[in-house]
């Protein structure tokens, strides 16, 4: 299952990326978008209120999450015990901020959600509080029933690369 949900989730991101466009949706398809948007609204207000057991519980059991750093974590249960312990030291004081949002219908059950996002009070591992964050998430999400949940997460920093002229 494991395997097959990743090939999955590679596909879907593909086809996404060469196939996104800033059309709104059929009015149709409206309420599915609100939905898939609403999900990440929430996982942006589990966040504020570090409350990583609703954060946990926006996540399939079998749930992926890679993390800004490249850390995989294979299940919610393993997803809500890394952000509690994270939300317990330096992110205890973070505020995100979801600045942009894009929703890629790719059928009545499945959906990709990119997120870009904007975060401080991120304190680091030192206990200094560092400057402001950004970057772009990356959401599989899938309805279960009439329950739509992340099936698979991507989170990237956005960092600027070494050695591009002013401006790049």
């Amino acid at each position: 299952m494991r395997n097959s949900m990743l090939a999955a989730t590679a596909a879907l991101i593909a086809t996404v990326t060469t196939t996104m466009a800033a059309d709104p949706p059929p009015p149709d398809r409206a309420a599915e978008v609100a939905a898939v948007k609403g999900v990440g609204a929430a996982l942006v207000d589990d966040w504020n209120r570090h409350d990583m057991k609703d954060f946990g519980s926006l996540f399939a059991d079998d749930a992926q999450f890679v993390n800004v750093i490249g850390l995989w974590w294979h299940s919610r249960a393993e997803i809500q015990k890394a952000h509690e312990a994270l939300h317990a030291t330096r992110m205890r004081t973070s505020h995100l901020v979801a600045t942009e949002s894009a929703v890629h219908l790719l059928g009545p059950d499945a959906a990709v959600l990119l997120q870009r996002w904007q975060l401080t009070g991120d304190t680091g591992i030192d206990g200094a509080t560092l400057p402001m964050r950004r970057g772009i998430m990356t959401l599989v999400i899938v309805k279960e029933g009439s329950r739509w949940q992340i099936a698979s997460a991507q989170n990237t920093d956005l960092v600027p690369l070494p050695n591009l002229p002013p401006g790049q």
